[in-house]
């Protein structure tokens, strides 16, 4: 029996938000072959990460730490996540963005990027504003947090109460879409996303990855000269020599996006880009992070060079 999990960030059981997550779990119901489970994410007991890592070093990828969210995998909150073929969250907007609870919640799937189970899994979120809004640029937090775990996103409603009775609808629509995306990652097993999946299926997604990644990399001008990754050749910052190679890789498929870009060539310019995030994320966990730090070399799940 597939398992659609609906987690509300909210504090207020049966606001406006909750009565969103009620119409989506409501219409997924209705779906055969689909058990739905709705979870108050506040009545669990669970901290912050508290950057161990031992998560990392753990051929298990679960976390050490004594709340609902760890337990070495059987705390009850990682559980249920871990047993989901699609998760649901359906937060309210606080501070213009997501609430800290979502954000607590999201920063403790931490150990799911090393082992990469959330890959490939069914994805959507609910965003709901009931003052200035802002609902929007939530979605896109959720949206780019939900990218960063390799999940598979169907969709995300930036909802406001002045349009409560629409956002109802729609929440209605994503339910139905989520149990059935739900049912073929149970059916047909989870289909992992690669690196270069994920950044063309987000293409079209209110969060698109090739701009923000582009920036970081750059610093925000757009060309390799001005790169992280050039500065880090030519300042000596980088002195182990399997960093210094992979940094040099990632130059070299940096200058490629960047020529690409201009030639409008986007596909081309997003796998390049992919190939040189890739070699940049290796080389500064060679240099600075695996042995100073971690104490482990990077898994095999995260950011797999091609």
């Amino acid at each position: 029996m597939a398992l659609l999990l609906g987690l509300l960030t909210s504090g207020r059981r049966s606001g406006y938000t909750a009565g969103l997550l009620d119409a989506a779990l409501g219409s997924a119901s209705e779906v055969e072959g689909l058990t739905v489970e709705r979870v108050a994410v506040q009545s669990f007991r669970f901290g912050p990460c508290t950057s161990c890592f031992a998560c990392i070093r753990r051929e298990e990828h679960v976390c050490v730490l004594d709340d609902d969210m760890g337990r070495e995998g059987a705390g009850e909150l990682f559980a249920k996540v871990a047993s989901a073929n699609a998760l649901l969250i359906v937060d309210p907007v606080h501070n213009w963005g997501p609430s800290a609870t979502c954000h607590l919640l999201i920063e403790r799937l931490y150990p799911f990027l090393w082992s990469g189970q959330l890959s490939g899994m069914p994805f959507a979120s609910i965003s709901c504003a009931s003052n200035q809004g802002m609902h929007r640029l939530a979605t896109q937090n959720l949206c780019k947090w939900a990218f960063g775990l390799g999940m598979r996103y169907v969709r995300g409603l930036a909802a406001h109460c002045a349009a409560y009775a629409e956002a109802q609808n729609e929440a209605r629509r994503i339910g139905t879409l989520l149990a059935e995306a739900a049912l073929s990652d149970a059916r047909e097993g989870r289909c992992p996303m690669t690196d270069s999946e994920r950044f063309l299926s987000y293409a079209e997604s209110p969060w698109v990855a090739f701009e923000p990644y582009l920036d970081n990399l750059t610093s925000g001008t757009g060309e390799w000269e001005q790169s992280l990754v050039q500065r880090g050749l030519s300042q000596g910052t980088f002195k182990r020599p399997e960093a210094r190679e992979l940094l040099e890789q990632a130059l070299e498929k940096l200058k490629r996006v960047v020529a690409l870009k201009r030639l409008g060539n986007l596909e081309g310019a997003t796998q390049a880009l992919v190939e040189a995030s890739a070699a940049w994320t290796h080389a500064t966990w060679k240099e600075f992070l695996e042995e100073e730090v971690i104490g482990a070399p990077q898994p095999e799940a995260y950011r797999p060079l091609t």
